[in-house]
């Protein structure tokens, strides 16, 4: 039989009854989900009447089953992951179950949009679209100046011996921007370095290292968080003191200091236990033009002590995550945002997101949503306005939704994972892209 015949004879699936539409998606892998709107215009219609894992809505990743579908997780050489979905009334425990050739035996440190940032143990850094399967190569960070590779997900500087742990890769631009990729490496004791599409005056295919403040202490230069806006690259490290470099000529110069907000936070309990933890991310709704700084600081309680007797650490991510900052291993109690008047140097208190968004956050580069209010139906959206979403949150369930309208207090803990101590991070995946 002819193409055009088998054509001819075919059924017609654009013409698919929307419930069925349905119960195709819940039968499908998380990827395959995502690709099924761009099969036809009433496929994407069908999605759209039952919202599940559909580009521009916010899931959770996590790690997935064992090939054998058993509720452990041995190693991560099958690169399998689940989805949830947390946009929906019914989101409570909805998970989609899939595996990727592109995260097999590797493991992601961030992410931004429909893009991962993903390593081997050896510190092989690339960028993976998962639902497209695209992939691109990142420079070696044996390319810093002075660092050589051992691997276990470590650099080591030659001057010196000392190894520094990765913690997270802030992508600030995908390869979909118009000037290519941009990203950010945090490593544990100070070392912070960045690559790009075409860096350097000759596009050198390198990570640049960003110059240490001079005579900096050792907590001055222990950055837990950075992005850049507008052609400036900003880090804050662990005590809320913030730095930036001019990405255009300076970024290996001396960093200039920016002026905190000055944080008084009640906490109600004895100072000398008293933790936080530091983000970073653009203020919602900036105008003229200009992107404006915003600090988020998580505030809480340092309850490690209560555990020292058991002969075990109290939080169980920090031995069992292949990447995890442990300086974010803590009860927390709430959070607070400070916008930053790059014009006049103050900041102010943002008690709202200026209007129907929510913001998430985590190992993911920081995005905003859009919220409508009041719920026609019980399919409708199921996120909350004014709430910043913190993925891998400091008490160790997955995420938690802090509530700007009441003081920054934790409004809901979210648990999504469905293995005991998973090796994977939860972080907040944006898919944009449909396959073409």
């Amino acid at each position: 039989m002819s193409p055009a015949s088998i054509a001819a004879t075919a059924p017609p699936w654009a013409d698919l009854l929307p419930e069925l539409c349905h119960l195709v998606t819940e039968r499908l892998d998380p990827i395959s989900i995502l690709r099924f709107p761009a099969v036809c215009r009433g496929w994407s219609a069908a999605c759209e009447e039952n919202p599940r894992l559909r580009p521009g809505a916010p899931a959770l990743l996590t790690s997935g089953l064992d090939t054998d579908g058993c509720e452990i997780e041995s190693n991560v050489d099958a690169g399998a992951f689940g989805l949830h979905d947390v946009s929906g009334a019914d989101a409570g425990g909805k998970s989609f179950l899939g595996e990727a050739e592109g995260l097999k035996g590797r493991t992601w440190v961030g992410g931004k949009d429909g893009w991962l940032v993903t390593t081997d143990c050896g510190c092989d850094v690339e960028l993976l679209n998962p639902v497209t399967g695209a992939r691109v190569r990142l420079p070696s960070f044996a390319t810093i100046r002075g660092v050589e590779v051992p691997g276990y997900l470590h650099v080591r500087t030659t001057r010196g011996g000392h190894c520094h742990k990765i913690l997270k890769v802030a992508l600030c631009r995908t390869p979909a921007h118009p000037d290519g990729h941009l990203a950010v490496a945090l490593f544990s004791q100070g070392l912070l370095a960045f690559t790009a599409a075409g860096a350097g005056d000759k596009g050198e295919y390198r990570w640049t290292a960003l110059k240490n403040p001079t005579s900096a202490s050792r907590s001055d230069v222990s950055y837990m968080d950075a992005i850049v806006l507008d052609g400036k690259l900003f880090a804050v490290n662990e005590v809320g003191r913030i730095y930036s470099w001019d990405m255009d000529g300076g970024a290996t110069t001396e960093p200039a200091v920016v002026k905190g907000p000055e944080i008084d936070e009640s906490s109600g309990h004895d100072n000398d236990h008293d933790r936080c933890g530091f983000y970073l991310a653009a203020a919602s709704g900036g105008g003229g033009g200009q992107e404006r700084l915003l600090l988020i600081y998580v505030h809480g309680y340092d309850v490690a002590d209560m555990y020292k007797y058991r002969g075990r650490c109290w939080d169980s991510r920090v031995w069992s995550r292949l990447v995890f900052d442990d300086r974010r291993s803590f009860l927390e109690l709430g959070m607070s945002l400070h916008e930053l008047d790059a014009g006049s140097g103050t900041w102010r208190r943002v008690a709202d997101l200026g209007g129907d968004r929510a913001l998430f956050l985590g190992a993911n580069y920081p995005f905003y949503v859009s919220v409508r209010r009041g719920r026609a139906s019980e399919d409708e959206a199921d996120l909350e306005a004014d709430c910043v979403y913190l993925a891998d949150t400091p008490y160790g369930c997955d995420a938690a939704i802090f509530d700007l309208k009441v003081d920054g207090y934790i409004k809901q803990r979210l648990a999504y994972s469905l293995v005991a101590d998973p090796l994977q991070m939860p972080m907040w995946f944006l898919p944009t892209d449909y396959p073409h």
